[in-house]
């Protein structure tokens, strides 16, 4: 009974003219869905986040945090319906802000309270991996997930260290460094989760991706220097931890980079020339 009811639907659609048949093609449920767009897209991307750097061997600091931006441009390829693999290099502004608050005995009846306050910032080069799992069927707009591995490359930049008193009690005390080898690896490799939302515009003729996610980042590294960890005692930076415990009875630790960030990313599908005989006579059409 199947075959006979297959039978008279082809018989039916072969009857139908070549022009009803196809004059209203079904919708795709793809993001990306043009006619002549290729499956890669180009664009710029940007984000303004909230960084802090975690030690492991500190417990009694406080994180304010380091609010900067990134720049860069990017790329997405649609590799499935749905799945995208994306690449993306920024200028990135990262680092951490800390204060320690410690009250103790100047003499038998008078205490006064030592502030500690550290900021490292530091100067970027990053390059993100993310693949994009898109959800839902609407065209025009579509929630997405996406993980992505993160290598963030050291310009450099500084650390600053200051310890103040209480009621004048102590002269303040002041450290400043530059960020080099000895006080910090290279490069920070960072494992990143996001979430957020994607829509489909049209500017004139030409389709635009507009995306913003929420994502956090944190290293899978320690990021001290080998100097800071084979030799913490002869480290130029050891200052950096001077009123967060002690450095010569206390065990290091390790440092990670974390970080939470809004990101904006504009992204324009690449296009295929047409060479059909009706976009020919369209060209043709514009001419005249």
């Amino acid at each position: 009974m199947k075959k006979y009811l297959l039978l008279i639907v082809f018989a039916l659609v072969a009857a139908l003219p070549t022009e009803a048949q196809f004059a209203k093609p079904l919708k795709s449920n793809k993001l990306n869905d043009c006619r002549n767009n290729l499956p890669l897209s180009l664009g710029l991307t940007g984000s303004y986040g909230w960084n802090d750097m975690i030690y492991t061997a500190t417990n009694r600091v406080k994180a304010i945090g380091y609010h900067a931006p990134t720049l860069g441009l990017a790329a997405e390829y649609n590799a499935f319906n749905g799945l995208s693999v994306g690449l993306e290099a920024s200028y990135a502004m990262r680092g951490t802000r800390k204060e320690s608050i410690t009250s103790f005995l100047t003499d038998f009846s008078t205490t006064t309270t030592a502030r500690v306050n550290y900021e490292m910032t530091l100067r970027a080069i990053e390059a993100q991996i993310p693949v994009t799992y898109y959800l839902g069927s609407n065209n025009s707009w579509k929630p997405y997930v996406y993980l992505a591995p993160r290598v963030s490359v050291w310009l450099g930049d500084s650390i600053r260290w200051e310890r103040t008193y209480d009621n004048g009690s102590y002269a303040p005390v002041v450290h400043q460094s530059a960020l080099n080898k000895d006080n910090i690896k290279p490069y920070d490799i960072g494992a990143m989760a996001g979430l957020g939302l994607c829509s489909r515009m049209l500017v004139k003729r030409t389709q635009l991706f507009v995306k913003f996610d929420v994502s956090y980042c944190i290293s899978v590294l320690s990021n001290f220097s080998n100097n800071e960890v084979q030799a913490p005692e002869a480290s130029q930076t050891t200052f950096v931890f001077e009123g967060w415990g002690d450095i010569e009875h206390e065990n290091l630790g390790r440092r990670y980079l974390q970080n939470v960030e809004a990101r904006l990313t504009l992204l324009i599908p690449l296009r295929k020339h047409l060479k059909d005989a009706c976009t020919f006579d369209q060209r043709m059409k514009k001419k005249k």
